[in-house]
C-alpha cells in the first residue's frame, strides 16, 4: 500500500517539531568576559601563594657560638608554601649606582642599594642579601604598565650587647601586604625606620623565655648564657625597650601590571638584612 508524498512529508515535519519542543530552554549566545555566571574560582592553595619564598631568610648570627653549629630555622609566622614555577633565570644584578633586576615584563631598580643575589630565583621574583646602602627612603623604579606595588616585611627583636647582637628568634613579626602610594613608576620606600617598625608585642616572661630559647639554640655555654640574661635585666617589660631592639630582618615589594599584550604579571623580590 503506498501512500501519497505529501503525507509522508507532513510525518517528517511533525516529528521534527516534537524534538525541538523537548530541548532545553534558554540562550546558548557566546560567553563574555566578565559574565560572573562563567567565573572559576581558584581553590587551589598552592596557586594562591607568594612567588618568593616567603619571608623566610637564613641570616647568620655575630654572636659567637661554643660548638659550631648552623642555627635554628626561623619559622615565618605566615608559614606559607613556595608555588611551584618553571625556573627561568632572571638578569638580577647590581648594575650602577643601585640594585637592578631585570624582568621580561618589568625592569625594577633601587638607587643606592646594593645587595648580592642568593636564594632560587626564578622569572617572577627573585631573592638578594643586602650589604649597603639606605632601604628606608630609597625608592623604587619599575618601567612598564605598573598597576600596583605592595610591601611587606619581617621584624625581629634582638638583645643588644657590646660584643654583638642576640636575635630572639621567637620574637618575630611578618607584616600584611600594604599597598606603597606612588605611581609613573616610581614608589618612595617608607616605614622601615627602627623606630617605624611593628614587632611581636610580649610579656615580660615571654621575653626572658625567648632569651633563653636564642641562647640554647645556638648552644652557648651556661656562663655566656647567663650574662646574656644578667644584660637583659630584670625590669624590661616591653620587646623595644632597651637593651632590646625591633630591627629589619627582611623586606620583599610585589610588582603587579599588564603586560603588551594587556596580559596581567607579578613580580616579586626580596632583600633579607644579615644579623
Amino acid at each position: 500500500m503506498r501512500f501519497p508524498v505529501r503525507y509522508v512529508l507532513f510525518f517528517i515535519i511533525g516529528a521534527s517539531t516534537l524534538s525541538c519542543n523537548n530541548s532545553p530552554k534558554g540562550s546558548h549566545g557566546p560567553i563574555k568576559l566578565g559574565d560572573s555566571s562563567s567565573i572559576v574560582t581558584e581553590t587551589d592553595p598552592a596557586k594562591l601563594e607568594d612567588l618568593v619564598t616567603d619571608l623566610q631568610p637564613v641570616i647568620p648570627s655575630n654572636v659567637a657560638v661554643d660548638t659550631p653549629k648552623p642555627d635554628k630555622p626561623v619559622t615565618d609566622t605566615a608559614k606559607k608554601a613556595v608555588v611551584a614555577v618553571a625556573e627561568s633565570k632572571p638578569a638580577a644584578v647590581p648594575v650602577g649606582p643601585g640594585l637592578k633586576i631585570e624582568f621580561k615584563e618589568t625592569v625594577i631598580t633601587l638607587p643606592g642599594l646594593d645587595a648580592k643575589q642568593g636564594g632560587r630565583s626564578n622569572n617572577n621574583g627573585a631573592v638578594f642579601t643586602w650589604t649597603s646602602g639606605n632601604i628606608n627612603g630609597s625608592v623604587l623604579h619599575a618601567t612598564g604598565n605598573v598597576t600596583k606595588v605592595s610591601q611587606r616585611y619581617q621584624s625581629i627583636v634582638v638583645l643588644r650587647g657590646r660584643n654583638g647582637d642576640l636575635p630572639l628568634d621567637e620574637l618575630s613579626n611578618t607584616t600584611s601586604w600594604a599597598p606603597v602610594a606612588g605611581g609613573k613608576g616610581t614608589y618612595p620606600i617608607k616605614g622601615l625606620g627602627e623606630n617605624e617598625l611593628e614587632f611581636e608585642k610580649a610579656s615580660a616572661g615571654e621575653i626572658k623565655s625567648a632569651v633563653t630559647k636564642a641562647t640554647r639554640s645556638r648552644r652557648l655555654s651556661r656562663k655566656k648564657a647567663e650574662e646574656w640574661m644578667d644584660l637583659l635585666g630584670k625590669n624590661v617589660k616591653s620587646a623595644n625597650q632597651k637593651p632590646l631592639v625591633v630591627k629589619l630582618r627582611s623586606v620583599m615589594w610585589k610588582v603587579d601590571g599588564k603586560d603588551e599584550k594587556g596580559k596581567l604579571f607579578s613580580k616579586q623580590i626580596r632583600i633579607d638584612l644579615p644579623m
